[in-house]
């Protein structure tokens, strides 16, 4: 069956009650799914779908910080959108991150997430 999806705009799905166990095989069932984003909170799976302009917003954020960074000339290693988790707890993707400095930490120095609100 086809049929057409709205991507001009952010979809979203939250199931609560779910388990570390069960949260990693959603997240392997995704690992080749470009533009799918998941993150959970102590039993909280969010699955967003991000929209093109979503895609577009994150980029113009990190061509302007890249800018800022190397006009201020502060090392920074641009580290994208890896995952960052607490086993067990939590796992998230920010849309940019950084390492700023000679930080070479598994957990990102600065993390930029767009979130787009109504209104």
């Amino acid at each position: 069956m086809t049929y057409v999806v709205d991507k001009q705009k952010d979809q979203r799905l939250v199931h609560s009650g779910v388990s570390w166990h069960n949260f990693k095989s959603i997240q392997a069932g995704f690992v080749n799914s470009p533009g799918i984003r998941l993150f959970y909170y102590r039993g909280e799976v969010e699955i967003l779908a991000v929209s093109q302009e979503h895609e577009a917003f994150s980029g113009v954020i990190a061509l302007l910080l890249g800018t800022y960074f190397v006009e201020k000339q502060i090392e920074f290693t641009p580290t994208g959108s890896f995952t960052q988790e607490k086993e067990g707890e939590a796992s998230a993707q920010a849309d940019q991150s950084y390492l700023i400095g000679r930080s070479s930490g598994v957990i990102a120095d600065l993390s930029i997430e767009v979130v787009f609100t109504s209104g």
